[in-house]
């Protein structure tokens, strides 16, 4: 039977559970969907809020999908902080410093220069005692053997780090190393997750707050990405043309999305509610709504609609992919609303679609069986 172990502990002055188990892909979404989870760089490793309600909603899931769940009585206190940042070499210093003000000067975004700098910043703390001209391809093999597989960070994390390395020795050290030669990882080709209809308007409908319902909704109805809710205007509703305005989005694009007409009555009761100053949607203190308080939204009303799908709150731009490609929008059109670089990225929902699926018939139906 699958395990997992649950320790009470003291991480950041708070009390959490740590759960430890070995990789099992079932295991892996039940925890990484539970309300309240995260990961911890230092324990390497889950961890989910401290109380009986969770403690009984965790031991009910686990139960759910015939995993054991062994609690252990001791409790770790004072979980030690990250360690310090490394000191790198005077030129390593110098090349990091040039290689952000490239990237600021080039306007990436800051999504783009935080990714970067952090893994370029990792990969050089690995090679502390090398200055940037003395790595070699070599190199670059062992740190993804020693410390992307065995830490079992993604292929993404990969090729983030691919690419950060790339830019960064093409613009601040064509010396020894031709960032050309650098191979990427094959990716494994998994279909994403998605929702069905009623399972949307189950999740939308079991939301009684205006504000959380508006913003699922406005997730949805648009096809958003997290971020660009976030950092979602007022003044980008125009209620007039009924579209929405996307600025600054990924890859310093701007994009215009459709505005729904039940979205737009949601916001309108939202904002007589909640006045808004600037950000569409604000914190208390005026300040833009944090991403992990959306996840949350998502994550309860989730729960609470009884949708046990290992999905995220990603999965509403799948979703809407997806049905408006079952509707028979056009690829094209569906990559312009998303605001996809390459028509090979919104391809993926043609495989997710059941449009084509259930055209076919199955050849058991021709069977008298």
């Amino acid at each position: 039977m699958k395990e997992i172990k649950a320790k009470k502990i003291v991480h950041r002055n708070e009390t959490r559970i740590h759960l430890t188990y070995k990789y099992d892909k079932t295991i892996d979404n039940l925890v990484r969907n539970f309300p309240g989870r995260k990961w911890s760089k230092t324990l390497k490793s889950w961890h989910i809020p401290y109380s009986k309600a969770a403690v009984k909603q965790f031991s009910e899931k686990c139960k759910a999908n015939n995993i054991k769940t062994v609690f252990v009585k001791e409790i770790i206190k004072d979980v030690p902080p990250e360690k310090s940042k490394p000191e790198f070499p005077v030129k390593t210093k110098k090349a990091l410093s040039e290689f952000n003000s490239y990237l600021v000067s080039r306007r990436y975004s800051r999504n783009t220069i935080k990714s970067y700098t952090a893994a370029v910043n990792k990969f050089f703390a690995y090679y502390k005692d090398k200055n940037p001209e003395e790595i070699s391809l070599n190199d670059i093999t062992d740190f993804t053997e020693n410390y992307i597989i065995k830490n079992k960070l993604s292929v993404s994390y990969q090729n983030q780090l691919i690419n950060a390395l790339k830019t960064f020795y093409k613009k601040i050290y064509n010396k020894n190393l031709n960032p050309e030669l650098i191979e990427r990882p094959i990716k494994k080709k998994t279909l994403p997750n998605v929702l069905s209809q009623k399972e949307i308007k189950k999740i939308i409908g079991s939301i009684t707050n205006i504000k959380h319902k508006s913003i699922i909704s406005l997730i949805y109805s648009a096809g958003l990405r997290r971020s660009e809710l976030i950092h979602m205007k007022i003044s980008d509703i125009d209620s007039t043309r009924m579209v929405i305005k996307i600025s600054d989005s990924k890859g310093n694009k701007d994009r215009y999305v459709n505005l729904s007409d039940k979205v737009l009555e949601m916001i309108r009761q939202y904002y007589k509610k909640y006045h808004p100053k600037y950000w569409l949607f604000e914190s208390p203190d005026g300040k833009q709504y944090s991403a992990s308080s959306i996840r949350n939204i998502f994550e309860k009303a989730k729960q609470k609609a009884g949708i046990n799908k290992p999905i995220t709150l990603h999965g509403l731009r799948h979703s809407y992919a997806t049905h408006l490609h079952e509707r028979g929008i056009d690829i094209r059109a569906i990559q312009e609303l998303l605001g996809h670089n390459s028509i090979k990225t919104t391809e993926i929902y043609t495989h997710v679609s059941k449009k084509r699926i259930n055209q076919i018939k199955s050849p058991l139906d021709d069977l008298d069986v």
